[in-house]
């Protein structure tokens, strides 16, 4: 059994997380954190959580609200960019935005009291050497953690976090990937940190190489078609159609891709992906079209570059055998199991 804290920006696929993270029973979650990203503000990304929660009947799992903006972050248009995204899409897909990514409605239960961070520290120092840190938005709670507490890097079992490019441009810029460039310069801190940890980029996960591991309708379809009677198929057939459009025609891949679910599924089935050795991975702060690409020291370079070598990057993806644990997790919401 696997004990987890997942660490969510509430965008798209970080539903499907939890709803994976919920129902696996090889997986423990010990709490879902919050933090402000490409879903908006904090209280939207919080009450996201809660509902979705409540949709997989697991309203006992605490959810603690935590950064409610990046360390420093970028200007106040751009931050908010990838929330006012499905304006660019309204021509072409009308009213049927209304699914994608809607404020959320009033949960039925308040957020469970303490900062995110503070819950991460307690969690993870009380139990040493035995929670993994899954991070799949900006890194920015994870970063106030390290910052505030030094031990928390030999505590932990390990972190797998979602962010970085090294072949798929960016969705950013071209060089960098929202959740690191959200909050570069926590994701720095993260990735400077000495403990073992998975980077999942989008090389992994957004592009078409992949193809195999992205949710499409042939997909929501199967689950339905074996489904009688389960809430969270059901959430997914009603949400998720209008996802799998737009990445299909404003990024040309093939279906949805499941980022978060994927980093997240490394927890119980590591040998999903390739890695890289252990190495030094670094993010550029300074201000311009680099800023948050992400660098992976991996050959000999004349200028001297020191850093703990704790990062894997992963490079493959068993896609098949992914989707299929997803499917058959989502079929564990069946009612009567």
């Amino acid at each position: 059994m696997e004990r987890i804290i997942l660490d969510v920006d509430s965008a798209g696929d970080d539903i499907l997380a939890v709803l994976f993270a919920a129902a696996h029973p090889d997986i423990k979650l010990e709490a879902v954190t919050t933090v402000t990203g490409a879903a908006g503000p904090i209280e939207q990304v919080t009450d996201v959580v809660l509902n979705t929660l409540s949709v997989a009947g697991r309203d006992d799992i605490p959810v603690h609200a935590g950064g409610w903006r990046p360390i420093v972050g970028n200007s106040k248009e751009d931050m908010e960019a990838p929330v006012h995204f499905e304006k660019r899409l309204t021509a072409r897909f009308g009213e049927r935005l209304k699914k994608f990514n809607p404020p959320a409605p009033a949960p039925k239960r308040p957020a469970t009291s303490g900062h995110a961070v503070d819950v991460i520290l307690r969690t993870v120092l009380d139990n040493p050497g035995e929670i993994t840190l899954v991070t799949t938005g900006p890194a920015t709670n994870a970063a106030m953690a390290f910052l505030q507490e030094p031990k928390l890097a030999g505590a932990l079992k390990r972190m797998l976090v979602l962010g970085g490019n090294f072949v798929t441009p960016g969705n950013i810029t071209p060089l960098s990937e929202y959740n690191i460039w959200a909050d570069p310069e926590a994701a720095r801190i993260v990735l400077n940190a000495e403990v073992d940890k998975i980077l999942v980029p989008l090389d992994i996960c957004e592009d078409n190489r992949v193809a195999d591991s992205m949710l499409t309708r042939d997909d929501i379809s199967d689950m339905q078609a074996a489904a009688k009677n389960n809430p969270v198929v059901d959430m997914i057939a009603d949400t998720f159609p209008i996802y799998i459009d737009i990445w299909r025609e404003f990024f040309d891949l093939v279906g949805f891709p499941m980022d978060d679910v994927i980093t997240l599924a490394l927890a119980i089935q590591p040998d999903l992906v390739g890695t890289t050795p252990p190495l030094f991975a670094d993010v550029v702060i300074e201000k311009g079209v680099a800023r948050g690409q992400t660098v992976a020291h991996r050959g000999r370079q004349l200028l001297p570059v020191s850093g703990p070598k704790t990062t894997r990057i992963a490079q493959t993806l068993d896609g098949k055998r992914f989707l299929k644990m997803f499917k058959d997790t989502m079929a564990l919401y069946e009612r009567g199991n």
